[in-house]
């Protein structure tokens, strides 16, 4: 496994952890409704993941503005993706949902990483560590 791919995952546990705080915090530390905290916690998860991404992982040097807008579309399609090999596997292939959920996950992580790689950011100089 190279260190960017490295980096990737580690940067996508501590902003899983980083979500869940937020979401179990707005719902029992404010009092928030499951649902707003749910979309306070992804909300700011998708940011801080965007600059973790643009900083640490991927070292970019592209226009922020631009790569944000192709962050959120290739989020959008690593969720599709999950989303469509879940439902695939539940309801066409009667695999096990906790298998499943697995598998979409794989699926989802896989995706995110080589779309954001490949067409969110820009890398910052021609030998950047791979």
């Amino acid at each position: 496994m190279n260190n960017q791919f490295s980096r990737f995952l580690l940067i996508g546990a501590f902003n899983t952890l980083l979500g869940w705080i937020i979401i179990f915090g707005g719902m029992y530390l404010l009092g928030m409704s499951p649902e707003a905290s749910n979309v306070l916690g992804y909300s700011i998860g998708l940011l801080v993941s965007f600059v973790l991404n643009r900083t640490f992982i991927f070292r970019s040097s592209g226009r922020p503005s631009g790569e944000l807008a192709r962050f959120l579309a290739v989020f959008l399609l690593a969720f599709g993706a999950n989303l469509a090999t879940l439902f695939v596997l539940v309801r066409f292939f009667f695999v096990h949902e906790a298998a499943s959920q697995l598998v979409a996950g794989v699926v989802y992580v896989i995706s995110s990483y080589a779309l954001n790689k490949n067409f969110v950011f820009q890398k910052m100089y021609s030998n950047q560590e791979t």
